[in-house]
């Protein structure tokens, strides 16, 4: 009979973790306390799609939760083109106003606005109203009043982590030179060029997550499962975990160029100026960006031969880790003692696993290379018990994070977040089922091997290949999840 190295079966270890998961599940569900706090425009002054009697003085957006403008921040163009306007927050930052120079007269006006909220995510839409003598009608020029910012209703926009996002989030912890000229053209917010710098800015999140995640994880696999006869295997896992925070580093690079391309609304000029990318951080998202780049500089230099002399790039694992959860909606939700309990736990569960399965595969590559696949039955069954402990905590903090955003369940399929976390938590489901496979069917057959049964060892040759591949296929999907999560951060909770 097979065994964990803690003595339980196998198949019990997996049953008490999905009993866990659900337990988890009932409680939250009935009895988390309604905890979702989005930044999203709340409402406007004119509203939208109104028209006003008397010229307007000013013009008032009022959000959920404070924020900070970006770029001009407010934008009102006119009749005549786009009115001098000074802008400034108000009411502690839950309110920007624009101040005209003179009050708006009569005429049809559209207002564009970029703001960030506190966890540094950018947000933008746009809106119209009517001052009375101008065109008739109180819709909304180009249709705003139909959509959620111009009708100034909850939902307009809102702010990402682990796992949220806006209908009109421009990317994961960017922003834009205050005093910079973005243009106000409403189609350079969705052309071509926006559109390819919203990709990039999503993809060199998914890269520096995935250096983040493999860093950390291989750092634990080395201190965890690398034990007794594998004393030669750490310098191959410690390379990986230095190369990981080159490719952190780079991708946080990518994600901040493109994130002020894109607050640029696509003019690569401007966006990769100085004076743009100097100021493209606010709100917490310096705090972000610095801390997972110090994390990436410390995981490089730091990861030397030996897990004791590892100890700088652990230490810049942790702060990566915390720049991460820094990143989240630990900012914005509440309880926040459980966002960030649930956060953390999420990421460092998440971690163990995607690091580990891809220093396990580098291991079982360069096992056999060496011609050493009889001692991997060992190795593979320790982190087996550690697998199974990360994935039962990445779906108990899931679960929690999930009830903490949503506002309501039907969220998770009338929203683009909720339809991205289905996807991601169907590929996870995958991943975990192919892991419980291994764990139950092919670990045994490596063990026929140490035992040297003669008459098991053509079986567990095949275990051993088996085993090689479907690693393999386990480290591409986990790449597809990790790509989930970075467009997952950008798309609306509203519906």
């Amino acid at each position: 009979m097979c065994r964990t190295l803690g003595g339980a079966r196998p198949r019990a270890v997996l049953v008490r973790a999905a009993a866990g998961l659900l337990a988890t599940l009932v409680l939250a569900l009935g009895w988390a306390p309604p905890a979702a706090a989005h930044t999203r425009l709340e409402s406007t002054a004119p509203a939208a799609g109104s028209t006003a009697s008397a010229p307007v003085a000013e013009v008032t957006l009022r959000f959920t939760l404070p924020v900070s403008p970006l770029g001009d921040g407010v934008v009102v163009d006119g009749p005549d083109g786009t009115v001098a306007a000074t802008v400034a927050p108000a009411q502690d930052g839950l309110a920007l106003v624009a101040t005209p120079s003179a009050p708006l007269r009569a005429g049809r006006y559209t207002v564009t606005w970029t703001a960030a909220a506190q966890d540094g995510h950018p947000l933008e839409g746009t809106f119209g109203f009517d001052v009375a003598g101008g065109a008739a009608g109180g819709e909304a020029p180009g249709g705003a009043s139909a959509s959620p910012e111009a009708s100034g209703e909850p939902g307009g926009a809102g702010a990402g982590d682990d796992a949220s996002g806006g209908n009109h989030d421009t990317g994961h912890g960017t922003g834009h030179d205050m005093g910079h000229d973005m243009g106000h053209d409403p189609a350079a917010m969705d052309s071509p060029a926006t559109r390819a710098a919203s990709a990039a800015v999503r993809l060199g999140a998914a890269a520096a997550l995935w250096g983040a995640l493999v860093a950390g994880g291989a750092l634990v696999f080395v201190g965890l499962v690398l034990r007794g006869r594998d004393e030669a295997d750490p310098p191959a896992v410690l390379r990986l975990v230095r190369w990981s925070g080159v490719l952190l580093l780079g991708g946080l690079v990518v994600r901040v160029l493109a994130g002020s391309v894109l607050l640029a609304h696509g003019d690569l000029a401007s966006g990769v100026s100085a004076s743009a990318i100097g100021d493209s951080l606010t709100g917490t998202a310096r705090w972000d960006v610095g801390l997972q780049a110090a994390g990436a500089v410390a995981i490089t230099v730091g990861a030397r031969h030996t897990a004791a002399g590892s100890w700088l790039a652990a230490a810049g694992a942790a702060l990566a880790g915390a720049g991460q959860v820094l990143g989240g909606h630990s900012n914005t939700v509440e309880p926040r003692w459980l966002v960030v309990t649930a956060d953390v736990a999420h990421l460092a569960a998440a971690a163990t696993w995607v690091g580990g399965l891809v220093a396990l595969g580098v291991l079982l590559r360069a096992r056999r290379r060496d011609g050493r696949d009889p001692d991997a039955a060992l190795t593979v069954a320790r982190f087996s018990v550690v697998a199974a402990a990360a994935v039962t905590v990445v779906g108990v903090a899931g679960v929690l994070l999930a009830v903490g955003i949503l506002d309501r369940p039907a969220q998770l399929w009338e929203s683009d977040w909720g339809r991205f976390l289905l996807a991601k938590a169907g590929l996870v489901a995958v991943v975990a089922a192919i892991g419980a496979h291994n764990h139950l069917r092919v670990v045994p057959r490596l063990t026929a091997r140490r035992r040297a049964v003669v008459r098991h060892a053509g079986r567990s040759r095949t275990a051993g290949v088996a085993l090689r591949r479907s690693t393999g296929r386990e480290t591409t999907l986990m790449a597809g999840v990790v790509l989930l999560t970075a467009w997952l951060v950008a798309a609306s909770v509203e519906p």
